[in-house]
């Protein structure tokens, strides 16, 4: 297990507090709140990518969701998405403009993309058709890249890239949003527990873990137990979990 020092937990407790007082300074000072802005991009499986964005400076949130259908579809759900050819896999980004401007959070998407072949995990930037702008950057983004003929490092090509109107944003059921974050816990969870149940804790404390029970149930017992009731809700809350809702423009940054 990794050890935090004391000062770096300090460091990170007093960016955090930095970052949760900047957000309290823009509501109060609009000329602040107006430099909070939106993106939306499809970017592959939205998983990594969300993470991916999060962790560069000016990016205040991201959630995964569905988008890009035309209006007279019904709200989706990851089957349907999955399943169809209608919906994309997207993520929407909370900005703070001051820090990253609108060009370079387009640089970020195109390198933090996965894209797949087909309409789920298209490369896709969605611009609000209300702001001239913001569809005028990203097809000069876009242009300039394609004539220079830039590529990523894996020789993904900007070509690739779609510039589409922004449309209604369905944010995904709850399991997805920082998925991997979730995951990386639960899997060292799962690790404790699959070697708990080989017994491979037993002669620890002199003995004391491969003699304990409770309920008559030896301690390897318990873990294979509490295991698979692990694996089996994960695999429930996928079939059960319907909790899809649209978010309108503005909603996410409301949340902060």
């Amino acid at each position: 297990m990794a050890f935090t020092s004391p000062s770096r937990a300090a460091a990170t407790g007093t960016a955090r507090l930095a970052k949760n007082i900047g957000h309290v300074a823009a509501r109060k000072n609009p000329s602040s709140l107006n430099a909070i802005k939106e993106a939306t991009f499809g970017m592959g499986c939205f998983w990594e990518p969300a993470e991916s964005l999060l962790k560069h400076p000016g990016v205040l949130a991201t959630t995964v969701g569905y988008t890009g259908a035309p209006p007279n579809k019904p709200p989706p759900s990851y089957d349907t998405v999955c399943f169809g050819n209608d919906y994309v896999e997207a993520v929407r980004v909370v900005y703070d403009d001051t820090i990253l401007d609108y060009t370079t959070l387009l640089d970020e998407f195109f390198d933090a993309q996965k894209p797949g072949l087909s309409r789920q995990y298209a490369s896709i930037v969605f611009v609000d058709d209300t702001k001239s702008s913001e569809q005028q950057q990203a097809m000069e983004w876009k242009s300039t890249n394609v004539k220079t003929k830039v590529k990523r490092s894996d020789n993904l090509p900007y070509e690739i890239v779609e510039i589409e109107p922004l449309s209604k944003f369905y944010r995904a059921e709850e399991y997805h949003q920082r998925y991997w974050e979730k995951q990386r816990l639960r899997a060292a969870i799962a690790v404790v527990l699959l070697a708990g149940s080989s017994g491979a804790f037993d002669d620890l404390g002199g003995g004391a873990i491969g003699q304990f029970e409770v309920g008559g149930f030896a301690f390897d017992t318990i873990c294979n137990g509490v295991f698979l009731v692990g694996a089996a809700w994960m695999i429930l809350e996928r079939l059960i979990a319907r909790d899809v809702r649209e978010l309108r423009s503005g909603d996410l940054i409301a949340e902060l």
